[in-house]
């Protein structure tokens, strides 16, 4: 059980995503494809089962340009479309969040990562100690003795000792890490041909990424005339992969108070959806 004093925040699409593709098939009888909602439903109530936490978020993206976008516009420009079939249970999938006594936020113009480093970065300066809910590797950069980053489908939880051997460096680097071997899935480029191993290797060596940059001109070999060809794009490509902490935000932790469970909502939602297991689950009211 956690204490009074322990946030937890959850990357809405992280989770969502997940539970769309463990749970495609499954519709209710008017051929609605229900299968995200409940498998969100479930992690969530599994969530609460384990952790009982009284401070929590759900925090989603909102569709539309982010300021990413307007740095660099082929930002994620390689990523397939939302699938309809999940789209279509965006919608129902807030209100169960929300019937189940989560506060659920987003936040136009940034992505949840921002939001949530930001509460994160609030919670440690009020004392508090952070988890967060995610399969987004991205998140290992915030990961200090006041966060810890938890994959939960997983079952693995980072903290700094757990990113140092995921890795093998230490979160502070992370970012520079992730900017020399770049993020495929958002389209952000690093520098060709390195990979982890080298990525790694230099910022052992040298100590960062400034660093390496500063001894560009001494790296033999291929490897080496590749990084004086990314020498231009790093600064920026650093500065997408940073996640912001500074998000103006209309909550603060200690206002992200977990509330019972809305029984008469979630049983409307259940029969909707035709979960006739989370029908015999929800207490009574």
């Amino acid at each position: 059980m956690m204490n009074n004093n322990t946030l937890i925040l959850v990357d809405g699409f992280s989770y969502l995503y997940r539970a769309f593709h463990a749970v495609s098939s499954l519709s209710n009888s008017q051929g609605m494809p229900t299968g995200a909602i409940y498998g969100m439903g479930n992690m969530l109530q599994s969530l609460l089962d384990d952790y009982q936490p009284m401070y929590a978020a759900v925090v989603f993206d909102v569709r539309g340009k982010k300021f990413r976008h307007e740095l660099y516009p082929e930002y994620k420009a390689n990523r397939s479309p939302t699938p309809e079939a999940l789209v279509a249970q965006i919608p129902l999938t807030y209100e169960v969040v929300q019937a189940m006594g989560f506060p659920l936020l987003m936040k136009s113009g940034v992505e949840a990562d921002d939001v949530i480093g930001t509460l994160a970065k609030q919670a440690e300066a009020a004392g508090m100690h952070t988890f967060i809910f995610s399969s987004d590797k991205d998140f290992a950069q915030l990961v200090n003795p006041s966060i810890t980053l938890i994959n939960s489908m997983k079952n693995t939880r980072l903290d700094i000792q757990g990113v140092q051997k995921k890795f093998g460096i230490p979160p502070q680097l992370i970012v520079d890490y992730l900017s020399l071997i770049g993020d495929k899935a958002d389209n952000v480029p690093g520098v060709k041909t390195v990979g982890p191993s080298t990525a790694v290797k230099w910022l052992k060596t040298y100590g960062s990424l400034d660093a390496v940059v500063a001894k560009a001109t001494q790296i033999q070999g291929r490897v080496g005339e590749k990084l004086r060809e990314a020498l231009p794009h790093l600064p920026l490509t650093r500065q997408l992969l940073t996640i912001k902490c500074d998000v103006p935000l209309s909550h603060s932790p200690l206002q992200l108070k977990l509330k019972p469970y809305d029984v008469n909502k979630l049983r409307q939602l259940s029969t909707l959806l035709e979960f006739k297991s989370w029908l015999v689950e929800i207490p009574p009211a």
